[in-house]
């Protein structure tokens, strides 16, 4: 540990300051650990400045060692985490913390603290982003061209005591380079809002909209790295940067981002489903990997001659509109596996549950005595259907509460009546059929022209299923 005290007034800034630097393991917040730790704290008092190595508990990897010049043997012997976390903790408190890129530093140090069942909620300030506010002739903003720009003296760069110092010394070149006022609105103005991601331009999020609708988080080269919805599309996403630190796959998302572009909607149903569409149809890195199925199929019950019910696969499209559907299936072995795993868990008989199979006979399932006996004559008809209708109404989707096709319409909240917009879905079987947008009243025939394959899938379902059995007051049904 090492530790050095000088007099230094730093004016202007309301309340102490810790200027800290971490190296770790790794990048990842929940996985890798702190190997040192550098802070310089100041205020009207003056500047301390303190670091130590901190011994992992893991290995560090030879790229990192490489970098930092940190290696096992030197940590070999430093104190754990545990060991200095009541110093570092007094270092911290109270104080506004100060970092190069902030979410990095703060998101592991905050994470080890957690660790320990200790939270910690402090201040940032960013100077990645208070060098964009201040110097945005600039393009480069890291650590090393900062260094290079204001000629910042360091004798060891990647090691935390001397990248802390460095950002302290920027600190100190802003102060003296801008006017007090300038200075301190774009500290003031880091310090009032959640930290931002560093290669993020801070104007995109004025340009985001408060209304519904749904983002794009873009990285390098344009690739997109995630999709969500929203009622209020700028505070949603400020609260992706509001809560980062808590997973190592949020903050890793978070840290690449470059670009965020929304599309407004007409409310959140239609929010809901435009994002349902263009995750499946885009497949972005951090969204739930959803693939477009070209058909789904279900599980409808038929009543043969003796009465009895069996259970048929079919396409969803195909599905006899009077008859309930079970289950939304990718693939036709999948409901069959369904139902094979169905019979063998609530004694159902083969012959029933398995195509093909010779109902003269004792079925397979009757021969492993799992098989309750229907095949045999010791379980009666209704007896069975009642067991098979018991089993599948897990699984069982709502009935089509309409006669045939309908047209959802979704109006803003706001404006006059005949210049409110709209979404108008056109549906049928909870199939989506064709979308209409517009100004006024939707055109019903233009829209059934617009009529295309029928659509489903699980989320669609879901969300049909809210949207028609309990409409929210700026949706209503039109007749077709």
């Amino acid at each position: 540990m090492a530790e050095t005290t000088q007099q230094c007034f730093f004016p202007g800034l309301d309340g102490p300051i810790a200027v800290v630097d971490i190296e770790t393991t790794g990048g990842n917040v929940t996985r890798d650990r702190i190997t040192e730790i550098g802070i310089v704290e100041f205020d009207h008092d003056g500047v301390k400045e303190w670091s130590t190595l901190i011994n992992p508990g893991m290995a560090i990897p030879r790229t990192v060692q490489a970098l930092t010049g940190i290696n096992n043997d030197m940590v070999a012997d430093a104190p754990r985490f545990e060991q200095v976390a009541k110093q570092i903790w007094q270092r911290l408190e109270g104080k506004i913390f100060v970092a190069h890129n902030v979410r990095f530093d703060y998101g592991f140090i905050r994470n080890a603290f957690a660790d320990l069942g200790f939270s910690m909620q402090l201040n940032l300030l960013c100077t990645v982003k208070l060098s964009r506010a201040l110097y945005p002739e600039y393009k480069r903003h890291g650590l090393e061209a900062i260094i290079e720009r204001f000629n910042i003296p360091t004798s060891a760069r990647h090691r935390a005591l001397e990248d802390a110092k460095a950002t302290y010394h920027f600190l100190k070149q802003a102060q003296q380079d801008k006017s007090a006022a300038d200075f301190m609105a774009a500290v003031q103005l880091q310090t009032k809002r959640p930290s931002l991601p560093p290669g993020l331009d801070p104007s995109i999020i004025e340009q985001l909209p408060n209304g519904p609708g749904v983002y794009y988080f873009y990285g390098d080269n344009d690739n997109l790295l995630y999709v969500g919805k929203s009622v209020n599309i700028r505070k949603r996403v400020m609260s992706h940067f509001s809560g980062d630190k808590a997973s190592a796959k949020a903050m890793t998302m978070c840290q690449q981002i470059r670009d965020i572009r929304a599309t407004e909607t007409t409310g959140e149903l239609s929010a809901l489903l435009l994002e349902s569409a263009e995750i499946k149809k885009q497949q972005p890195i951090f969204n739930r990997r959803l693939r477009r199925l070209s058909t789904l199929y279900t599980i409808q019950l038929l009543e043969d001659s003796k009465g009895l019910l069996r259970p048929k696969v079919t396409p969803v499209t195909e599905a006899q509109r009077h008859l309930k559907m079970y289950g939304l299936f990718p693939a036709q072995k999948k409901a069959r596996n369904a139902l094979q795993e169905t019979a063998k868990a609530t004694g159902l008989c083969d012959h029933v549950m398995v195509p093909g199979t010779d109902p003269q006979s004792p079925c397979m399932g009757r021969q492993l005595k799992r098989c309750e006996g229907l095949c045999v004559g010791e379980v009666s008809v209704v007896q069975h259907n009642v067991w098979l209708m018991d089993a599948l109404a897990k699984i069982g989707l709502s009935a089509w509460p309409f006669a045939g096709r309908v047209c959802l319409v979704e109006f803003t909240r706001s404006g006059d009546d005949n210049d409110k917009r709209y979404t108008a879905f056109l549906l049928d079987n909870w199939c989506l059929l064709a979308s209409q947008e517009g100004v006024g009243d939707p055109d019903i025939q233009e829209l059934s022209r617009m009529a295309c394959e029928p659509m489903l899938d699980r989320d669609l379902y879901r969300y049909l299923c809210k949207a028609l059995l309990k409409p929210a007051k700026d949706t209503r049904l039109l007749p077709l």
